[in-house]
């Protein structure tokens, strides 16, 4: 053959004869602990869940206000867990006694579920009553643009180069760059993305049976390496022969993204939906939970958004809101529960939050608008359960808090996101990150977790 001839036929097949020695990628191991954000889009009240105030709490200065208490609902003696204190439901949510019952149980059943694990901090201030802003610094820290996401962040500095390192279903998730953002809520999608050659029933052809006992495409993969095998004897010229061996490397590199399937198959089997804890309710958190647990359990993913929304107010707010709620927790409630059958939910932190709070007097349609006092819920398996970090006033404002105690403390410093996130970025063991030069939180930390 002729040297020019055979220069064409190594570009015809995308080879150089200077081509450098191929190195398969390396995936980054899976990070020892998890991050998963629950954002609860659109302004939660911390009054209706986790800071509760009572019926007799009646906003301070009426004069310009509509005159209506904090909340429709008492305080009730029962609704606690350790220093945890969670909301009653008003009977006004529903004229149906199965409706209170039901959101009621979702609240007592999550609090005493995971009051053990749980810290609730209280009375951070926002500073701003706008979504885009709320949104950003509850979720990265910083109230102006370019800081990525509490989420993103982590999973850059354990573990960017996962295939599926920060899977995101909205909310603020911007990552500067950092790590690639993925969007994988729905498991049958990435079913489909994952293996196209997984069990489909309504395809009309299969290659693997639901179980895997049967495997078909095992027979073609067979196939395929022997081809691979045929083509590389038939070389003569040892170059040419190591050149396609690397080619052929290059094209067999296996993400894992098949053993997504996998753990899917077995959440989807084993943790059912209407088992925790109602039937037809949260599907969506459900699905957006199980998709992120099975890629947890697959060594796939660091951190990941859930996004449940609904809780933007401002008419009839009793009505809108405590369903919500009481589905917001039945969500995280069926994450924990698939993260516990992955065997991984000791090694997961879950962090719930919103853009901000709601005011803490009822307006003329009964609804709640904007405020800048907000609450945070954290479920980590390490720290010490059934604590409440912070706090807010009879009329739902922001307190003077001592740095180690979270108690109020005329001498202390108000809590805002920025303190949140440093304190959550130590608490993953990323706060001194390389990161952390690039996004830093300059600020005296409390002692939330510890």
């Amino acid at each position: 053959m002729k040297r020019r001839n055979f220069l064409q036929l190594m570009a015809a097949t995308g080879l150089t004869a200077q081509m450098p020695l191929w190195t398969p990628k390396a995936w980054a191991a899976a990070p020892d602990k998890f991050l998963v954000v629950v954002n609860a889009s659109g302004g939660w009240d911390p009054t209706s869940i986790c800071d509760p105030k009572g019926l007799n709490q009646a906003y301070a200065d009426k004069s310009s206000r509509y005159e209506g208490s904090t909340n429709s609902v008492d305080l009730d003696p029962n609704k606690t867990y350790g220093n945890i204190q969670w909301s009653a439901i008003p009977d006004g949510v529903s004229s149906d006694e199965t409706v209170i019952t039901r959101i009621n149980d979702q609240f007592d059943n999550f609090f005493t579920t995971y009051g053990s694990k749980m810290t609730v901090i209280n009375g951070i201030d926002t500073g701003t009553n706008n979504h885009d802003t709320g949104n950003r610094y509850v979720w990265s820290g910083y109230e102006e643009t370019g800081y990525p996401s509490l989420a993103a962040y982590y999973a850059a500095a354990v573990s960017p180069n996962l295939p599926l390192a920060y899977i995101s279903n909205g909310g603020y998730d911007y990552t500067d760059s950092l790590v690639a953002r993925a969007r994988a809520s729905s498991a049958s999608f990435i079913n489909e993305i994952a293996d196209p050659n997984h069990y489909s029933s309504d395809r009309g052809y299969n290659y693997r049976t639901y179980s895997r006992d049967i495997d078909l495409y095992e027979n073609i993969r067979a196939a395929q390496a022997a081809r691979i095998q045929r083509q590389m004897s038939s070389e003569s010229l040892p170059q040419r022969s190591q050149q396609l061996s690397r080619l052929f490397g290059v094209r067999s590199v296996d993400s894992n993204l098949s053993e997504l399937t996998v753990q899917l198959d077995a959440i989807q089997a084993n943790v059912l939906r209407d088992d925790h804890w109602n039937e037809n309710r949260a599907e969506s958190l459900k699905s957006q939970a199980e998709v992120v647990s099975a890629a947890f359990a697959a060594g796939l993913c660091a951190s990941a958004n859930l996004n449940w929304g609904g809780f933007d107010t401002h008419g009839n707010h009793d009505a809108n809101a405590y369903p919500r709620l009481g589905d917001l927790l039945e969500g995280v409630h069926f994450l924990m529960t698939a993260l516990e059958f992955a065997g991984i939910a000791d090694r997961t932190t879950v962090v719930i939050g919103s853009d901000f709070g709601r005011t803490p007097y009822y307006n003329s349609g009964n609804g709640k608008d904007h405020w800048p006092i907000t609450s945070m819920i954290v479920l980590d398996p390490q720290s010490t359960g059934g604590k409440v970090f912070g706090a807010s006033s009879a009329d739902f404002r922001a307190l003077s808090l001592n740095y180690s105690t979270g108690l109020e403390d005329s001498s202390g410093g108000t809590l805002t996101p920025a303190h949140v996130n440093l304190a959550i970025r130590k608490l993953m063991g990323v706060d001194t990150s390389s990161l952390s030069a690039s996004y830093p939180l300059n600020l005296t930390s409390f002692n939330i977790f510890s």
